[in-house]
């Protein structure tokens, strides 16, 4: 074969190594960013899960502590508590990635609050008899919501874990295959090269 021959196969695989790498790096970035999506839109439902039950904790606790020692800072605790979250809620009801599981735990979160605002208009027409008997039944309803946000917040766990080891084994096959393909572009040119000058020295004049 002629040196131009070889030369204009150099070129060609030149080219097609770059268009390749290229190819290669574009797939890779593009999995990068699902990995950074997968810790963004996930974690952050994470988070709002963690939140609902911090709040949900401390609402329970200010109404047990007014209705035990009469003391109006726990009911201001619960104004503010609920308050913060009302606005989470909103926040998480207008997401469209917001799960549907979390939406109906929101819904059945509502129901409790209805009742948790009854107990305090009893407690402030000063039958607290009576809002302390309301708000002894509403104890395992809002203990029934505690574990079922523990056990969405497992599942949303699980489920970031799960996305986050397949992107990971996505990314390695990724990098082996551009490592493969590489070595045997440049194995191929490192060939050409060596076959460029050996044509050369053949077919100087002696």
């Amino acid at each position: 074969m002629s040196q131009r021959k070889w030369l204009t196969l150099l070129i060609s695989l030149s080219v097609l190594s770059i268009l390749v790498l290229a190819s290669f790096a574009f797939q890779l970035r593009d999995t990068t960013r699902q990995v950074e999506a997968i810790h963004g839109q996930r974690l952050d439902s994470y988070d709002d899960i963690e939140d609902i039950m911090y709040f949900n904790i401390e609402r329970a606790n200010a109404i047990r502590g007014l209705l035990a020692y009469e003391d109006r800072r726990f009911l201001e605790s619960y104004y503010s508590m609920s308050q913060q979250a009302e606005e989470l809620k909103t926040s998480i009801a207008n997401d469209p990635s917001t799960p549907s599981s979390l939406l109906d735990l929101l819904h059945r979160d509502g129901i409790w609050e209805r009742g948790a605002d009854q107990v305090l208009v009893l407690y402030e027409g000063g039958d607290i008899e009576a809002a302390t008997d309301l708000a002894e039944t509403m104890t395992d309803q809002r203990q029934t919501i505690l574990e079922d946000l523990r056990a969405l917040k497992k599942m949303q766990y699980d489920d970031i874990r799960k996305q986050l080891i397949a992107t990971e084994n996505q990314i390695d096959v990724l990098m082996q295959a551009l490592t493969s393909i590489a070595i045997l572009l440049t194995a191929a040119i490192i060939v050409i090269l060596f076959l460029i000058f050996k044509t050369r020295k053949k077919n100087r004049p002696q």
